[in-house]
């Protein structure tokens, strides 16, 4: 079926003790690894959609601070074309839960990795830069335009 809009993926930047939190996926025979997140439900705030996602993909309940950046995602086919919205977020201290990895198939692990960590991996989107800047205390820009991983 052709997409007629693009997708709102939802993300949630988690950053303690200098380290930040991803997920990793294998999907259509590629690991990577990913910001937190998913898609956004029909009449779904993205605050709601972010909120939920991570409560799905680490069993975390959070709390979203701000809206950072946002970048796209068009396959070279142009068969999809996603809107990756990137939050900061914080845990939610009244309900301090375990992080767990949630239980769809694409989901293989869950961790916190440093900055010299985080050079080395696949990231997708290619936000690396950016999320490097932000574990620096420095700004990143708000658009960061197309990114496509091969």
């Amino acid at each position: 079926m052709e997409e007629t809009r693009p997708r709102i993926r939802v993300a949630g930047i988690l950053i303690e003790d200098d380290k930040i939190l991803l997920i990793q996926h294998h999907k259509n025979n590629k690991k990577y690894w990913l910001i937190p997140g998913g898609g956004n439900d029909w009449g779904e705030t993205a605050k709601e959609a972010l909120i939920r996602e991570y409560k799905e993909e680490t069993n975390m309940n959070i709390e979203v601070d701000e809206f950072l950046f946002f970048s796209e995602t068009i396959y070279p086919n142009k068969e999809r074309h996603i809107l990756n919205l990137f939050f900061r977020i914080h845990r939610n201290e009244k309900n301090n839960s375990i992080i767990k990895l949630g239980d769809e198939a694409v989901l293989i692990d869950l961790k916190f990795v440093t900055k010299e960590e985080l050079k080395t991996m696949i990231v997708y989107p290619n936000i690396k830069e950016n999320l490097l800047k932000l574990m620096n205390g420095e700004k990143t820009e708000n658009y960061l335009g197309s990114l496509w991983n091969e």
